[in-house]
Formats: structure tokens, C-alpha cells, sequence
């Protein structure tokens, strides 16, 4: 009687170990799953990051286009006012005192403005 005890759950022992190798393992499917959703995360991230980076190189060409038109307008301001005094006879040292300039500054936009001949009368 132990005989065919130990027989039976021998039998059924190895009736579990080979339905244990046809079932299916939820625990690997759920783990391919998250490794598929986990693919795709980085793909979307990728390609955010990738446009976040156009729009800034986009941005900083822009930003970088206005201050140079800004800086050409104040620069041709200043150079107008600088000319203006000094018509109207002012020293450099007191064109270098309203325009906040050095007096270096104010000789150089004045020798790149006026013709030396004009200058000279």
C-alpha cells in the first residue's frame, strides 16, 4: 500500500513539472511588456528633446538677430548725437561728457563719420 502511494504521487509529481513547462508565465509577459512600453518612453523622449533643442536653436537665433538691430539703431542714435555736438562746436572732452563716452570713443565715430577735409574747416 505505501508502494502505490509513493507510485501515485510520483505519477502525479511528474504529471505538475510537465503542465508547469505548457503554462503560460504571466510574470515574463507582463516583464515584455513593460520592456516595450519602456522602448517606447525613451523614443517619445528622444524625439521631444530633439525638438525642444530646434526650437531653442530657433529662439536663440531669433534673440540673437533683435539685439544686433537694436544695438545698429542705438549705435547710429549715438553717432548722430556725437556729430550734432561737436557741429555745434563742442570740445570732445564735453561731447565725452554728455554722450558718456571716452574722449578715444568720441575722436574714433567722429574720423569714421565726417571726411577729414570736412573736419578740418
Amino acid at each position: 500500500m505505501i508502494e502505490w502511494t509513493i507510485m501515485i504521487l510520483l505519477v502525479i509529481a511528474i504529471l505538475l513539472f510537465v503542465l508547469s513547462f505548457f503554462r503560460k508565465d504571466k510574470a515574463t509577459e507582463v516583464e515584455r511588456q513593460m520592456e516595450n512600453f519602456s522602448i517606447t518612453l525613451m523614443q517619445e523622449i528622444y524625439q521631444l528633446k530633439k525638438k525642444i533643442r530646434i526650437l531653442e536653436e530657433e529662439l536663440l537665433v531669433s534673440s540673437d538677430q533683435a539685439p544686433t538691430k537694436a544695438r545698429s539703431a542705438s549705435t547710429q542714435k549715438l553717432q548722430a548725437e556725437v556729430e550734432s555736438l561737436h557741429q555745434k562746436g563742442y570740445t570732445l572732452e564735453i561731447i565725452s561728457e554728455k554722450t558718456g563716452l571716452t574722449p578715444l570713443e568720441v575722436e574714433r565715430i567722429l574720423d569714421s563719420s565726417t571726411p577729414t577735409a570736412a573736419r578740418g574747416q
